[in-house]
């Protein structure tokens, strides 16, 4: 998202953006991005300060590190962004964006709390048995 920081107006400005995840590189082997995902944010400025308070949500794939069964999921997070401007300066957020979701991805995505994972004799799922 690109703002141009002269034109904010004094009240602030609310903008929506859906970004495109594959140019951004935020993939892992067990999280994968398979649509856009959206972002709105509030933008106020003052004489020599951008604010951009953002709520990003972000669908994934991701799989389970404990049954290694795939599983969609949503992620959301919230994030406040302050840059020093110039009138003429454009601002573009969309690696502080990106930053923000790699920020919430969890460490060990668990499909369900109550997950049993894998039969340490055969491999099975168990949450199948």
């Amino acid at each position: 998202m690109k703002i141009h920081a002269s034109r904010i107006p004094a009240d602030g400005l609310q903008e929506h953006v859906t970004y495109d995840p594959r140019p951004l590189d935020m993939e892992r082997n067990d999280i994968r991005l398979p649509e856009p995902f959206e972002v709105d944010a509030f933008i106020t400025k003052t004489e020599s300060e951008l604010v951009v308070k953002a709520d990003i949500r972000c669908p994934v794939l991701m799989t389970c590190a404990r049954c290694l069964e795939d599983f969609s999921s949503s992620l959301t997070t919230d994030a406040i962004f302050h840059h020093k401007v110039q009138p003429a300066d454009v601002v573009d957020i969309t690696d502080e964006v990106r930053q923000e979701i790699i920020l919430a991805y969890p460490m060990f995505p668990i499909c369900q709390t109550d997950c049993k994972g894998l039969c340490s004799i055969c491999g099975q799922n168990l949450n199948a048995a």
